[in-house]
């Protein structure tokens, strides 16, 4: 069977699970990022990576820049209620931060692997090595 573009756009495919947070007494949802946020995320994380290149030295040069902190905006973004709705703002990320960096770097962990992204974030660690 062939899907129609409405059939596809209309289709949910972001898994939600429950993950226990024994620091914080209980467990919460956290739901797969979407491409976009996937996106946003790595760029966030990496920032704008420019390319120079000598074609006459024969080799290149790869700079990174606007990095910054990445793990209480990927909770921001991934932990939900049990509908799969976000239930933090973007305003929510610098109490996010105040928060254990243990717990809320599991948690981003788990975000990302749940995500599917681990290879995405390899690939892109060796770049910058």
């Amino acid at each position: 069977m062939v899907l129609t573009r409405d059939e596809i756009l209309g289709r949910v495919d972001i898994a939600i699970k429950a993950v226990e947070v024994p620091e914080w007494g209980g467990s919460i949802y956290i739901r797969q990022l979407t491409r976009g946020e996937q996106d946003v995320y790595l760029k966030r994380q990496y920032g704008n990576t420019q390319l120079k290149q000598d074609t006459r030295a024969k080799n290149q040069e790869i700079k990174g820049f606007n990095i910054y902190g990445h793990d209480a905006f990927i909770c921001s973004m991934g932990i939900c209620d049990e509908q799969g709705q976000s239930i933090f703002t973007q305003k929510d990320i610098v109490e996010l931060d105040k928060k254990s960096g243990v717990v809320v770097g599991r948690l981003a962990k788990e975000i990302v692997e749940f995500s599917g992204m681990s290879g995405d974030v390899e690939a892109l660690d060796e770049l910058k090595n």
